[in-house]
């Protein structure tokens, strides 16, 4: 018969503790069935941007394999503040968890402080232990389905959430609202957990690819990072910790994605973007201060780093019946691949073979450039001699009625009038430094509007083009 034991952690935490992460030891005896962990807290508030002064406590769970900062293998789960109770076992566990052996030794609940009330916190930590005779685990395989081989544009979404974190919608609900979108590829990156990883290969198909992701979400600024493989640790405390994790990620063989460095992103505190491979320029409608993040990219390109600009939704998926504002699929980001499979997508992220548009209905773009008979596309490369003619090329599908721009290092180069839903417009430059040019499209403003970027409202965005002067 299965007996249970109780531990209890009581503690008052001062608000100089803020963004501070406190683990909790206690011992597991050889014979668990299963664990379960409840937090409460007093003054508990949203984590949303904005929410009045209050407590926000995020709690994970580690095994005995280890806990330490980097460390991996102990990684059990994270659900941060929106799961006051959870459990692990052998079969099964509470979303945002991952099932397997509950090891015997010394586990550790993991807190963390992101926000803290002036007056303090007072937490209480309750694990309960079931002792007795354990399922065993549950090993999950899916059939793999033909790779659909076509060199073309897939459209896909590249952030957004399920009930593994803080969504209510299931993975099951997720894939089918992007399917619904007609999306081609759809990454799902789980608040700082990976325990969706191992269910998705049930909604993968010929013309649908789900891809496993993780959104590293710190107290200093959020990345996405894509098919990893394992889990990345978050637990960052500043610049060197973030360049492990960065480090962490590409030894993994996944790239880095700095999300939303904008005003209620929330934000990119970390002083430096050294490491990182993309940049979320386009995150929700664009109208929701996406502007900030497109100027910190552009600083970061004449700077000389050739970061990869995409767009995610941040769609939070709603359970049956429950609604939310917008869709997977708004933004869409776009990427010019050989094939429908996870290293012919990434691939062509890599290589920067991507642009954004609003909605998977468009509007599409393309930018080419050519010189010396050389013909590149949007993330290339294009070597000439200085002041070697470069002629540029762009087609726009679905703007008539919008306006494209080119824009280089310096600025603006030109404005057009896009004046038919499938439009195409060539204009000729001669270089004489290295340089880039991008594309965007653009509702028209009007000429007082634009002085103030905050007003440029987009419905696409390419990739640069880098003209390099030899």
């Amino acid at each position: 018969m299965a007996n249970e034991q109780v531990i209890s952690f009581k503690q008052h935490i001062g608000p100089e503790h803020v963004s501070e992460y406190l683990s909790l030891p206690f011992e597991v005896p050889a014979g668990a069935a299963r664990i379960e962990v409840e937090l409460a807290y007093d003054h508990a508030i949203s984590a949303a941007p904005g929410s009045g002064p209050g407590n926000v406590v995020d709690l994970g769970l580690f095994d005995s394999r280890g806990a330490e900062f980097g460390t991996a293998e102990g990684f059990r789960g994270w659900s941060g503040s929106s799961k006051a109770r959870i459990f692990v076992a052998p079969d099964d566990a509470t979303p945002g968890y991952l099932p397997g052996p509950l090891y015997p030794g010394v586990w550790n609940v993991s807190l963390g402080f992101y926000h803290i009330h002036p007056s303090g916190c007072n937490y209480e930590v309750t694990v309960r232990l079931t002792l007795g005779p354990a399922p065993e685990p549950v090993q999950l395989s899916w059939p793999v389905p033909p790779v659909h081989r076509e060199t073309r544009w897939y459209r896909g979404d590249l952030h957004c959430h399920s009930h593994h974190s803080e969504a209510t919608g299931t993975l099951a609900e997720l894939c089918a609202s992007a399917r619904a979108q007609g999306l081609d590829f759809l990454a799902v990156t789980e608040h700082n957990t990976i325990s969706h990883h191992r269910l998705l290969g049930q909604f993968r198909s010929s013309d649908f690819l789900p891809i496993p992701g993780q959104e590293v979400t710190t107290y200093h600024g959020h990345a996405n990072v894509w098919a990893a493989g394992r889990w990345i640790e978050f637990r960052c405390r500043g610049n060197a910790d973030l360049a492990r994790v960065i480090a962490m990620a590409h030894a993994a063989g996944a790239m880095f994605s700095a999300n939303h460095p904008k005003t209620n992103g929330p934000p990119w505190e970390y002083t430096t973007f050294a490491g990182i491979d993309c940049l979320e320029v386009w995150q929700a409608p664009w109208f929701l201060s996406n502007y900030q993040s497109l100027a910190v990219w552009d600083e970061l390109l004449r700077n000389g780093q050739r970061i990869v600009g995409v767009g995610g939704s941040d769609h939070h998926q709603p359970a049956a019946g429950e609604n939310y504002w917008q869709q997977v699929g708004q933004p869409t980001t776009w990427v010019y691949a050989d094939a429908l499979d996870q290293p012919n997508i990434l691939s062509g992220i890599r290589a920067g073979h991507v642009f954004v548009s609003a909605s998977p209905a468009g509007p599409r773009l393309e930018l080419a450039a050519a010189a010396a008979g050389q013909t590149v596309m949007m993330g290339d490369v294009l070597t000439v001699e200085g002041g070697e003619p470069v002629q540029l090329r762009a087609r726009v599908q679905g703007a008539g009625g919008n306006v494209l721009r080119l824009v280089g290092s310096r600025g603006l180069l030109l404005e057009e009038p896009i004046n038919s839903d499938d439009f195409a417009f060539e204009h000729s430059l001669t270089a004489r430094v290295s340089t880039y040019v991008r594309a965007e499209v653009a509702q028209p403003r009007e000429p007082e509007e634009a002085a103030d970027p905050a007003t440029l409202m987009l419905q696409a965005l390419g990739n640069p083009i880098y003209i390099q002067v030899v």
